[in-house]
């Protein structure tokens, strides 16, 4: 399952069926666009990220087993989800900010994962991240509600919740989703922005011979 809170809605509720994705791949890469294409099905969660126009992301987590696919591959289960149909894309535009920490928290290592907040030590986590001079995201989320908060060297750089284009100031993890019946929490590693190397994934190779190939494996097997 893919936590994340939502940006700046551009599209919601769209059937991928019926589009062409690498054409319409191409009109946001055209118009330099940045944010984050979501696809949802039973079968799983795809995200694809987008900087200014360039691909730099692809993010496919299965809800069948624990696996997960990136780049390429991602993009080619991604096709293959939204072309079997039942599936729903949304398109929310973040700052660019913002989908670099959404990047680093993708190809990130988990600490803690899915802890019960009201039975973990909040405060001791907080205070090792300042102490060891970690960067890390703090996932908190409860049914459909999510908050990121990124720390680059044991600093906070803000807080990312539903709606929000960009990092805001910290908020009170107590007070926020945390304060949620049920809420869990995420502990991962990233890589401090200055760290993190960039690909053009649709400026190395062209997308649409991976969507012919899986619209022809899909249709043949029918």
């Amino acid at each position: 399952m893919l936590y994340l809170p939502q940006g700046k809605p551009v599209r919601q509720q769209v059937n991928p069926a019926r589009i062409n994705l690498p054409e319409a791949m191409g009109k946001l890469r055209g118009s330099k666009f940045t944010g984050y294409l979501r696809f949802d099905a039973p079968q799983g969660a795809g995200l694809i990220l987008f900087h200014q126009g360039k691909l730099i992301s692809a993010f496919f987590s299965s809800s069948e087993k624990a696996s997960q696919q990136i780049a390429y591959d991602a993009i080619a289960r991604i096709f293959e989800m939204s072309i079997q149909g039942h599936s729903s894309l949304n398109i929310y535009q973040l700052s660019a900010d913002l989908v670099f920490s959404l990047h680093a928290l993708l190809h990130g290592r988990y600490l803690h994962r899915a802890e019960d907040i009201r039975q973990f030590d909040v405060a001791a986590m907080l205070d090792k991240i300042t102490a060891e001079m970690l960067s890390v995201c703090v996932r908190v989320y409860a049914g459909d509600r999510v908050a990121l908060i990124f720390f680059d060297s044991g600093y906070a750089l803000g807080f990312f919740h539903e709606g929000a284009t960009e990092l805001q100031p910290i908020a009170d993890l107590e007070q926020s989703v945390a304060a949620l019946p049920g809420a869990l929490l995420d502990l991962v590693e990233i890589q401090s922005p200055d760290q993190i190397v960039l690909a053009d994934l649709m400026g190395s190779a062209d997308l649409a011979p991976i969507w012919k190939r899986v619209r022809s494996e899909i249709l043949e097997g029918r």
